[in-house]
């Protein structure tokens, strides 16, 4: 089978490049072993720490994938926010200044965009309402409203808290590892469901205007929320729960339906094992199920440690398919004993030139290119910038395949 572009990965970075990719009249394709890291999304995009992002990012050094990307970080963040807004994924948030939004522990973290409708702050020190009830499905796990009510508090934020329990729930609770988010969300797929869970907030929140949520508001359905809203009167708000992040799969699954929608092929449940070459090009892979791909350009979207584009061995670290140079601290410096620090191990990725060329023995593959999390010199976690960089960095590798 022959495409234009064979990309190599499902996570985020993938499909943002095979978005673009198609929607500029590119035959693509993507090859993945399965769900990816969106999976432990809370609902939110880092473009980098610090109140004016775009400011920050000014001062990084050479290697950075976003001093790669030049002076168009701006424009590409318009263009990413455009991409979820055609997927139907609809945000709030600037590139110039960050916001706030709650994290599962409650805490409140920076970030550049969030799935609307979810708890967030402009300063990270007030909210715009003062009091509010915490509703949580009874017998939920993954949920800890104790830690919510604590931040809102802080906040200013006067709470309260209830349970409610549907009929559809309530026989799950009978096996506690029944009770997750998706499990949840897919019984507010249900319009009984829904106008149940209606007549509960109504009963339940008689005297506040703001009821806040585990995410968890339907898993096929995105109108859940608003149906609420309207039926009830009230303002209601989410909060992202522990992993698997019903909002993280609804991105994936989302970013999915569109790329394919537009003429994208997906090959999922397939991990690409093996490549040949031609004249210093890639010129096929073949998947763990024996389908051989070919294809004028490639694109290496595997993620890192946990996408398994990178894996550590005693020797050092490796890129498991193409063998592609890898930058990392040696073995004994891959860890800081201070699990607060950065660790070293976060920045390690593959070599690129300044156009995302991947490089394997010291030379420029000239069509296999490399973007998002299997990218080296920067931290995810340190920087907040994961998203950013997998965003970014996608649409610019999609950009050079389309202008090359």
């Amino acid at each position: 089978m022959r495409y234009d572009t064979v990309i190599i990965g499902g996570g985020l970075s993938a499909l943002l490049c095979g978005i673009e990719l198609v929607r500029n009249g590119k035959r693509a394709a993507i090859v993945t072993t399965g769900h990816s890291s969106l999976h432990f999304s809370s609902g939110s995009f880092g473009l980098y720490n610090g109140a004016e992002p775009l400011k920050a990012v000014e001062a990084l050094g050479e290697n950075h994938p976003y001093t790669k990307l030049g002076e168009d970080i701006e424009q590409l963040a318009a263009k990413a926010t455009e991409i979820l807004n055609i997927a139907g994924v609809a945000t709030v948030g600037d590139a110039a200044a960050n916001h706030y939004i709650m994290t599962p522990t409650g805490a409140m973290r920076q970030c550049w965009l969030s799935v609307e409708g979810m708890v967030t702050s402009n300063n990270g020190t007030s909210l715009d309402f003062s009091d509010a009830l915490i509703l949580c499905p009874e017998g939920f796990l993954d949920f800890y409203t104790q830690f919510v009510a604590d931040s809102l508090s802080k906040l200013g934020v006067k709470c309260k808290q209830s349970v409610f329990s549907l009929p559809e729930l309530t026989i799950r609770r009978n096996n506690p590892t029944e009770m997750r988010s998706v499990t949840v969300a897919r019984a507010l797929d249900k319009e009984k469901n829904i106008l149940a869970l209606a007549s509960i907030i109504t009963a339940e929140a008689k005297d506040t205007q703001t009821v806040i949520m585990p995410a968890v508001l339907g898993f096929e359905r995105t109108d859940v929320l608003d149906r609420l809203e309207k039926i009830t009167g009230k303002q209601i708000l989410t909060v992202a729960t522990l992993p698997p992040s019903v909002e993280g799969i609804k991105v994936e699954r989302a970013l999915r339906k569109t790329f394919e929608r537009m003429g994208g092929v997906i090959f999922n449940g397939h991990t690409a094992t093996q490549y040949t070459m031609e004249e210093g090009a890639v010129a096929t892979i073949t998947t763990s199920k024996g389908v051989t791909l070919t294809a004028n350009d490639f694109v290496l979207a595997s993620g890192s440690f946990i996408g398994g584009g990178l894996q550590a061995l005693r020797s050092g670290v490796t890129e498991v398919l193409f063998g592609a140079d890898v930058v990392a601290p040696a073995v004994t410096e891959l860890t800081n004993r201070n699990l607060f620090e950065a660790q070293p191990f976060m920045s390690a990725g593959i070599a690129t030139d300044p156009q995302f060329k991947v490089l394997v023995a010291g030379q420029a593959v000239e069509n296999l290119y490399g973007c998002g999390a299997i990218l080296a010199d920067y931290n995810p976690v340190k920087e907040g910038c994961g998203a950013g960089v997998a965003m970014f960095t996608a649409l610019r590798v999609a950009e050079n395949i389309i202008n090359r």
